[in-house]
């Protein structure tokens, strides 16, 4: 029996379930859906289909429009059953039960609600949603920087019981509502004094909000990353001097034909702007070059590719290249091209490397076919004849030319020097690669085009400021072999050349990191002094 008040009367009601097997048609005999103290819960099936908590909810609370629902302690049953509780007025309920208590979801899919009214009262649940979206806020608020974070809000560990994505128009107004009220208990402002809003991986299609949230000092805004379609979607920044502003990764990006175009759009919405995607722009100038450490689309690969780099290149800065056997596919290409070198020692190096397919620089075409090497081994080759270098990563611009689900192109773009040539200058590189998905979560390079390009005098002083580095401090690569099917390929190898049996060549090879070459002496020296057990050869 839950006790319950409404209108100062304390009464006491039995929770009523309403079920999508026999939807009501009169909500009014219901007065417990009016009740403001209790927690309805609501209960979905999905009958044969999973879906994920994000795709449910937001379901449900687009169909309670133009009513809010709050829900809290979602909790998946199995695949096709699921709960939560919600907090709402009456008319929420009215508008599901007038769906028939079904649910459409994107793709005319549906889903069924029964709901428990009057569940569970809020004196024995007593979740607070305000109070604990205010605390989140004071977490993620630089009170001495004014900036606010707000970054993928709806994943944040301290609302693990509330749902909150700011993507639904009503629940960002609550959110923001509630931080509000939380700054005005301490500092009774009205309005939050922030000088920076980020908001990145939130999903926002739109940002739609009829109250005065911020005061004018906001100067700064990050919304990358998001689903945002047109700049006229964010007019409700127009009125603040936002100065600097950041929409990569947003699907309006790719509306404009030039970056001029871009700029245009944006600043008709936003015409204090002096800096866009982290670039200074000059109405005057038209166009400014755009340079970014990482453009990488959504950055949903940022972490294979940044993986990747640093992978690739600390086994290309070793002393011997033969470690970067198996970067390569079988039917991988690889090109090299020297660009304008004019320091003396460089052009002593490129004299080395013969395989220069500079299309300009060519006596003998018959060469530019020679010098497209295919294949790992004259791949591998090509690159121990070349001298040791060192990569400084933190000057890497990369790139995202193409994605799809199996294949990747990335440009790398950045600064190295010669290690074996102490008094020689750094130099710019670039390479495109194509990296192709295999099996076991693998990927191979399938096309590798290097290009190396000397630095004018004016730009090398500001470049050897840039990379004061002890060259010698190159970290040691040990290699590791994670693919089930080349550990499979080397217990088969020791197999052969020991006649032990499959455990103990696993054992051997596992307490050696995977190093056939460490197994074996050890499994040699074991033998002569005849340590290996006889359950070894059973």
């Amino acid at each position: 029996m839950s006790t319950m008040s409404k209108n100062n009367d304390v009464i006491k009601e039995e929770p009523l379930r309403l079920t999508y097997l026999k939807p009501p048609l009169d909500t009014d005999k219901f007065p417990l859906a009016s009740y403001q103290d209790v927690w309805h819960k609501f209960i979905v099936f999905s009958h044969g289909k999973s879906y994920g908590k994000t795709e449910i909810l937001k379901a449900i609370i687009n169909a309670c429009e133009p009513e809010m629902l709050l829900p809290v302690k979602f909790k998946k049953e199995n695949d096709n059953k699921c709960t939560f509780l919600g907090q709402c007025n009456s008319n929420a309920i009215k508008n599901l039960i007038k769906q028939r208590l079904c649910i459409i979801l994107p793709g005319n899919f549906e889903i069924y609600l029964d709901i428990v009214l009057g569940f569970i009262s809020k004196e024995e649940l007593p979740i607070n949603p305000n109070k604990i979206i205010s605390q989140t806020f004071y977490q993620r608020y630089d009170s001495s920087k004014k900036i606010l974070n707000l970054d993928d809000f709806e994943n944040d560990k301290l609302l693990a019981y509330v749902f909150c994505p700011l993507s639904i128009p009503k629940i960002f107004h609550i959110v923001l509502r509630s931080i509000k009220q939380g700054v005005a208990g301490i500092n009774r402002e009205s309005k939050l004094f922030i000088r920076e809003l980020s908001m990145k991986h939130n999903n926002l299609t739109a940002i739609i909000l009829f109250e005065k949230f911020f005061y004018y000092n906001l100067t700064k805004l990050d919304l990358r990353f998001n689903q945002i379609l047109d700049v006229e979607h964010l007019r409700y920044f127009s009125e603040f001097k936002i100065t600097e502003l950041w929409l990569d990764g947003n699907p309006l990006c790719t509306q404009y034909k030039n970056a001029q175009d871009y700029i245009k759009g944006v600043k008709n919405v936003f015409h204090h702007l002096q800096k866009l995607d982290g670039i200074m722009i000059d109405t005057e100038k038209k166009l400014l070059p755009n340079v970014q450490t990482h453009y990488l689309k959504d950055a949903s690969k940022l972490p294979l590719i940044k993986q990747f780099v640093k992978h690739f290149f600390t086994m290309y800065d070793q002393e011997d290249r033969s470690i970067m056997n198996g970067l390569y596919d079988k039917n991988a290409l690889y090109s090299m091209t020297l660009g304008s070198v004019t320091n003396y020692l460089h052009k002593q190096v490129a004299k080395v490397l013969v395989t220069n397919r500079n299309l300009l620089k060519f006596v003998d075409y018959a060469k530019c076919h020679e010098f497209l090497l295919r294949g790992p081994d004259k791949i591998i080759s090509s690159l121990k004849r070349q001298p040791s270098t060192l990569h400084y990563i933190h000057t890497f611009n990369i790139d995202l030319l193409y994605e799809s689900d199996d294949l990747l192109v990335i440009s790398v773009q950045g600064i190295f020097l010669y290690k074996d040539i102490s008094s020689s200058p750094p130099l710019l590189f670039n390479r495109t690669f194509t990296i192709v998905a295999k099996e076991e979560n693998e990927y191979c390079i399938t096309n590798d085009q290097y290009f190396i390009d000397g630095f004018n005098s004016n730009t090398l002083v500001q470049i050897k400021n840039k990379i004061k580095q002890d060259v010698k401090n190159v970290s040691v690569f040990v290699p590791t072999i994670f693919s089930p099917s080349e550990k499979h390929q080397l217990i088969v190898l020791l197999q052969e050349l020991t006649t032990m049996n499959t455990a103990f060549c696993f054992k051997f090879l596992d307490n050696v990191n995977w190093d056939i070459r460490r197994a074996i002496t050890n499994f040699t020296k074991m033998y002569t002094l005849n340590d290996v057990p006889p359950e070894a050869f059973q």
